[in-house]
């Protein structure tokens, strides 16, 4: 009959070793698509009977608070998701935001569609978002050559590392003087462990 030898101490030791390499080579090569969703928003609550409803600040819609100046919930024109996006220019520029949970040392990604109202011609609608009063992300687009009927959105993605705050407030705000500026759409956030979204690592705003 065979017996099995115990492991001395060193071979304990290198298979121990072994098994957590193997461990962190599967979760380095884990699909970014399990990364946990946090929240998710296309704009489309409350369903609007006319092409644009404006709000200014103190109201809610949805899930979002306006926080300065005015934005318009909007059908006139092409959404990036669903039916509706939002004109963060109502007659004025305005700014909404969100308070999302949000664990300690955890690094979150945030994406959302850009583009701006084409209804006065050429214009360059710019913006900036931020979590916690912190700027994440400025963005901006150029109007040329898009219609109500072909918008020209383009999809944007930042990371930030929550540090200390249980909760974190993110803010789309337009900086565009005057009723015409930046539309967005299709927001979402999702939680990242430190394999699962390695390409923002490097470049996460770190956040309070």
């Amino acid at each position: 009959m065979a017996t099995t030898r115990p492991l001395t101490h060193r071979a304990a030791i290198g298979v121990a070793l072994a098994v957590a390499l193997s461990a962190v080579l599967a979760a380095l090569t884990a699909s970014p698509a399990v990364a946990a969703p946090v929240f998710a928003d296309g704009f489309e609550s409350p369903a609007i009977a006319n092409d644009f409803v404006e709000f200014a600040a103190g109201q809610q819609f949805g899930p979002w608070t306006v926080t300065t100046g005015t934005v318009g919930l909007t059908r006139d024109w092409q959404a990036a998701e669903g039916n509706q996006s939002l004109d963060l220019n109502g007659f004025s520029p305005g700014a909404v935001a969100r308070t999302l949970p949000t664990k300690l040392l955890t690094t979150y990604r945030v994406s959302y569609a850009l583009a701006g109202n084409p209804d006065n011609g050429p214009l360059l609608a710019v913006g900036r978002v931020t979590a916690n009063g912190q700027t994440v992300d400025s963005f901006s687009f150029d109007t040329t050559g898009h219609t109500p009927a072909a918008m020209g959105y383009v999809y944007r993605t930042f990371y930030f590392t929550n540090i200390l705050s249980a909760a974190t407030v993110l803010q789309f705000a337009s900086t565009t003087v005057g009723a015409f500026g930046p539309v967005i759409d299709d927001v979402r956030v999702e939680s990242c462990l430190l394999v699962i979204c390695p390409a923002g690592q490097a470049t996460a705003v770190r956040v309070a």
